[in-house]
């Protein structure tokens, strides 16, 4: 039986650390949203596995350093998003962030009813793509999870240890650096975001 998320916090605050029923608990609700998390980061399967274990594993072990009634989801957003860094460093290979983005869009334009719109659609996806691909990590991190990812304004800030004015800070340049790269209008995404908030 799953536990619901308040019977998740409440069983944090009473065992110890390494307690296996923490790291059961957790996968029991959090799994799908960490391993996906992880494989948009790391863009591999086999790895988006392993790292989500890893994070359930450490949670588990570090179940002290949770802070009872805040977000459950955003701790382990951390912990992934963490993880997901050593693993780079560790193989010392910059993997592209946004290959899901083939099959996301950050603004959803009208259906396609011609090839040419098709044609015209998938080269604006390309374009995002690459300009997307080109910001830095502090800039693009925040963006792949308000967007592919959904999360708010204030998980985003727990999940990178960062003061809510410096998120929006970085969404609000990377909207603009996409505006300057795409040399298009971008603001019906930015009315998406202070509509989500």
């Amino acid at each position: 039986m799953t536990l619901s998320m308040m019977d998740i916090d409440r069983l944090i605050r009473q065992v110890s650390p390494g307690d296996p029923q923490v790291c059961e608990a957790l996968m029991g609700v959090y799994y799908d949203f960490i391993y996906n998390l992880a494989a948009s980061f790391l863009c591999d399967p086999e790895e988006a596995e392993d790292a989500a274990q890893e994070t359930f594993i450490h949670a588990a072990l570090h179940v002290d350093h949770y802070q009872a009634g805040t977000s459950i989801k955003s701790w382990l957003a951390k912990i992934t998003l963490n993880l997901c860094r050593d693993r780079y460093r560790r193989r010392k290979v910059r993997q592209r962030l946004l290959d899901v983005l083939k099959r996301v869009t950050l603004q959803p334009g009208p259906v396609s009813s011609t090839p040419e719109d098709s044609v015209i659609q998938n080269e604006r996806q390309r374009a995002l793509k690459t300009a997307i691909d080109e910001l830095d990590d502090k800039h693009r991190i925040p963006l792949l999870l308000r967007y592919q990812h959904g999360l708010s304004v204030p998980e985003i800030a727990r999940a990178l240890e960062l003061s809510e004015g410096t998120v929006h800070s970085r969404l609000h340049y990377a909207h603009l650096k996409l505006r300057s790269c795409l040399g298009e209008s971008l603001d019906g995404m930015k009315t998406n975001e202070e509509r989500m908030e």
